[in-house]
């Protein structure tokens, strides 16, 4: 039982061994007599572990007071070396998300998020002290019971997880959740996302904790390419290119369109983002490659795909482009049944491209990788090294989540670690963002 105070800490407390944990639990104390039949449960504060008190490992002698003191420690916060590891698993309300060294394979520190969303929506985010924002999530905290309606929520994690910065959504509002349709400002003001009820743009500031503006926008989206606060997206069906500005406000409103896409341009349900390059990836449908560079704002000539991703044999999956915009990686499945499919096939290799030309730089299958399965992919901050994680070799019918780096200039194979120190079996890689 929790006093009402504990209610929202329930909800974030991510706190994991390691790197960050709580290692006493509050005491339960009855009331006076004159109050029979009632119990209070004291609040009791937690404190940063002083001398002696050891997070993680150590068993620490237990004291005379009652309730315990619970002592908390604070994250470590990601590094550009790091990538985010997500647990698998569909429709889960709780997700477990840990930093990791791919070079190592080792995870640091563990967040938990509420997602409740068709697709989690999960942004990590490169820091220097515990302090700064380490992972966002767009969550959903179900009703129980008498406890009132559903909560939809924006938070971000950082210092000892169990204080996150909260803003709550307006209870119209409704997160878009396929991977590029919602992003943060690289200055990390704002979440923006597209939004399913209102078929247009919505922000929220993430300092001041609201929503600060929204604007309808029907028959476009559902992407957020964003180069500082200008946001870039696609309208399908009258072949344009549009530009949403978020004011200092944090209100956005359309600024201008250009039809530059092709008659026969199909659109996607997922894209990637290249921040250094300011460059998007999209693969249609159709499997045509579209990289748009909104490096000057909106092209004003004709975009032409830079090749198809169309193979017999097989089907193309997710993709994903680096920061630098030089690179690009597709996967493939053994089937030609679309991979969003209830039939669809297993992944069984990428290819690696040049993400200006379209050359093909290496196929990466299985055996080359020393895989038996592929679960994600994910480029480092830098744009050097690509990522694969899935199933190692099969040992006395087993196998472990092992994740494999790739020199993203060549395709050459530079390291293949298993995956340690997580509590759930993980199944999708991030790239956390460098925030200004």
């Amino acid at each position: 039982m929790r006093t009402s105070r504990a209610k929202h800490l329930s909800r974030s407390a991510a706190v994991a061994l390691p790197l960050v944990a709580t290692l006493a639990v509050a005491g339960c104390s009855s009331s006076d007599d004159s109050a029979a039949g009632e119990v209070t449960y004291p609040t009791v504060p937690f404190t940063a572990p002083g001398e002696g008190i050891s997070l993680g490992h150590d068993d620490q002698e237990i004291g005379d007071t009652i309730p315990e003191p619970v002592h908390v420690g604070e994250i470590d916060p990601i590094k550009s070396t790091d990538l985010l590891v997500v647990a698998g698993g569909f429709g889960k309300l709780e997700l477990g998300v840990n930093a990791l060294d791919p070079a190592t394979g080792v995870a640091g520190s563990r967040f938990v998020v509420g997602p409740g969303i068709w697709d989690p929506v999960i942004h990590g985010f490169v820091g220097e002290s515990p302090s700064d924002p380490a992972v966002l999530a767009a969550e959903v905290w179900r009703p129980r019971g008498s406890r009132g309606a559903a909560t939809f929520a924006v938070s971000t994690y950082s210092g000892n997880l169990l204080e996150p910065s909260e803003a709550v959504l307006p209870d119209y509002a409704r997160v878009h959740s396929r991977p590029g349709s919602n992003a943060v400002t690289s200055d990390g003001k704002y979440f923006v996302t597209w939004d399913d009820g209102l078929y247009g743009v919505r922000v929220v500031d993430l300092e001041a904790k609201k929503e600060s503006g929204a604007v309808q926008i029907i028959g476009c989206g559902p992407f957020t390419w964003l180069d500082g606060h200008e946001l870039y997206s696609v309208c399908e069906e009258t072949r344009e290119l549009i530009q949403i500005s978020i004011d200092e406000s944090g209100v956005p409103s359309e600024t201008k369109r250009t039809k530059v896409l092709p008659e026969d341009f199909v659109s996607a349900r997922k894209v990637t983002w290249a921040a250094d390059a300011k460059k998007a990836l999209l693969v249609s449908e159709n499997g045509d490659v579209f990289v748009f560079d909104f490096s000057g704002g909106l092209p004003t000539e004709t975009v032409a795909p830079i090749g198809n991703a169309g193979q017999d044999g097989g089907r193309f999956s997710e993709n994903v482009i680096d920061n630098t915009g030089t690179r690009l990686a597709i996967e493939y499945t053994d089937s030609a049944i679309h991979p969003d499919s209830a039939r669809g096939g297993s992944v069984v290799k990428l290819e690696l491209h040049d993400a200006v030309t379209f050359a093909p730089v290496r196929t990466l299958d299985l055996p080359y990788l020393g895989l038996t399965g592929i679960d994600s992919t994910a480029f480092s901050v830098d744009g050097k090294t690509l990522y694969v994680l899935g199933d190692g070799p099969e040992v006395d019918g087993e196998t472990a989540k092992t994740i494999v780096g790739v020199n993203a200039a060549n395709g050459d194979k530079v390291s293949s670690v298993e995956v340690t120190g997580t509590v759930d079996d993980v199944g999708t890689l991030l790239t956390p963002q460098v925030l200004e």
